[in-house]
């Protein structure tokens, strides 16, 4: 809890913004008294039961709290209360003093980070499960933003008393609950000073990582790689976790999940790029991270329609989109292959997967309509000894091995553990020097184009929808 409280206090710093954003995104917030939001808020000490299964079923969703047993989340539901905003009323305002976490049963909400007044900046959009004040689990910490109702919106409140009364004021949610207030008052500020949000930051390149063979190590090179072009471009870098059904970028990153790609299903069109942009993560290395989804049985609601309209407005607002692929080549994948103007295909030197690897790399030309140079065949030694040479590899599929990257012996387990990025704490590490050899190929990819055409060229390939 200590190391959460001190975490949050070197977060705090963050929170306070002084640049000039664009005007597009200025909005002025109108406050109004406490006293008045408090007046509508309507409290029921005893539920019914059919408003504790709602509440429930509401607990169930929520990133962290739906880890909890089910005795957990029933105690919960029965200590929330309930609260009615109107469009335009204001939630939390930023500075105040706040002891409850709301979650949105219905309506969405705008996160504003205050700048100069009488303005704020949008950062966030929060939708259903949602929830904000997180750091109402502290004594005396003020709201680190400001929450306004966009629409009409029905709220459920747990208060700081009825969470010790369920937790305790020791318990491990609690300190993942300060844990999150941290990396979000870093993530709004970090995006409140990033006013090349709300532009295109040039020809954005769109990269798949993906491997046919479980184990290959395809995750961990696709978060160092976007870790290395993020230290080259600070916050024009996303990784984009679409390797369901279990995704890990967040766990191996050490952030908190919040939220993900899953939000998009049945977003409205007019509310699509701020409630997807208010779901990534900004990972305090400047590198920015996506999921697809938070829980397994979420990846069902990814379509080859989501993933086109998530595509255009990442292509609008990043210089680079690296994309970590499942095994299972499906309709998702496809439409992922469709988007990307290249594939690094990541083979372990075993007779199994290098074999794999030849059919896929089949599969992009033949099928998919990709040209060679689109393609670039990484070799990762995953054990000491590599039971094929890299030029026996080069020979069995036909293609030559882009970058071979080294054995790194524990380092990526320990890395996962702690939580770090090779290429970003540890240059010495074979990881990190393989990321960085792929950084400066997908740089120079990006500059030249393929086969030498124009950066914002087409691909030389026109590759037909399977």
């Amino acid at each position: 809890m200590r190391a959460g409280v001190t975490t949050m206090a070197m977060a705090r710093g963050l929170t306070s913004w002084s640049g000039q954003p664009d005007a597009q995104r200025l909005e002025v917030v109108r406050e109004e008294p406490a006293a008045t939001r408090a007046g509508r808020r309507r409290r029921i000490q005893e539920p019914a039961s059919s408003e504790v299964a709602e509440r429930f079923a509401l607990l169930e969703q929520a990133p962290i709290f739906y880890t909890l047993p089910d005795p957990t989340l029933r105690a919960l539901a029965r200590r929330m209360r309930p609260i009615s905003l109107a469009a335009g009323e204001i939630a939390v305002q930023q500075g105040e003093d706040t002891s409850s976490i709301m979650f949105i049963l219905s309506g969405h909400c705008q996160v504003r980070l205050e700048g100069p007044e009488p303005s704020s900046v949008a950062v966030a959009l929060l939708s259903t499960a949602d929830f904000f004040g997180e750091l109402a689990v502290l004594d005396e910490v003020p709201a680190q933003h400001t929450v306004v109702a966009l629409d009409d919106c029905h709220l459920l409140a747990i208060d700081r008393t009825a969470l010790y009364a369920v937790f305790g004021q020791d318990a491990p949610v609690l300190s993942q609950l300060v844990d999150l207030g941290a990396q979000r008052a870093a993530s709004y500020a970090g995006i409140a000073a990033q006013v090349g949000w709300s532009r295109t930051v040039g020809s954005c390149q769109v990269t798949a990582f993906y491997s046919p063979k479980g184990g290959s190590g395809r995750t961990t090179l696709a978060l160092n790689v976007a870790g290395a072009l993020a230290q080259r471009y600070p916050g024009q870098v996303l990784l984009l976790d679409l390797a369901f059904p279990f995704t890990q970028a967040a766990l191996l990153a050490n952030l908190v999940p919040v939220s993900s790609l899953a939000k998009m299903a049945d977003a409205a069109p007019e509310v699509a790029d701020e409630l997807l942009l208010s779901a990534v993560l900004l990972h305090p290395g400047n590198l920015m991270v996506l999921l697809g989804c938070i829980r397994p049985e979420e990846a069902d609601l990814i379509t080859p329609e989501v993933i086109n309209r998530t595509m255009e407005i990442l292509r609008r607002t990043f210089r680079y989109v690296v994309i970590d692929l499942g095994v299972a080549m499906t309709e998702v994948g496809l439409a992922v292959f469709d988007d990307a103007d290249r594939i690094l295909l990541v083979v372990p030197p075993e007779l199994a997967a290098v074999k794999a690897a030849q059919d896929s790399r089949s599969i992009f030309t033949r099928v998919l309509g990709f040209s060679p140079e689109q393609i670039d065949v990484i070799l990762n030694a995953r054990s000491p000894r590599a039971a094929i040479s890299k030029s026996a590899v080069e020979r069995r599929m036909g293609a030559h091995i882009a970058v071979e990257v080294a054995y790194d012996g524990s380092k990526p387990e320990e890395a996962a553990l702690s939580g770090q990025i090779l290429s970003m704490s540890d240059k010495t590490s074979e990881i990190s020097r393989g990321a960085a050899r792929i950084a400066d190929l997908l740089e120079a990819a990006r500059i030249d184009g393929p086969a030498g055409a124009a950066p914002a060229a087409a691909p030389v390939v026109e590759r037909s929808r399977p």
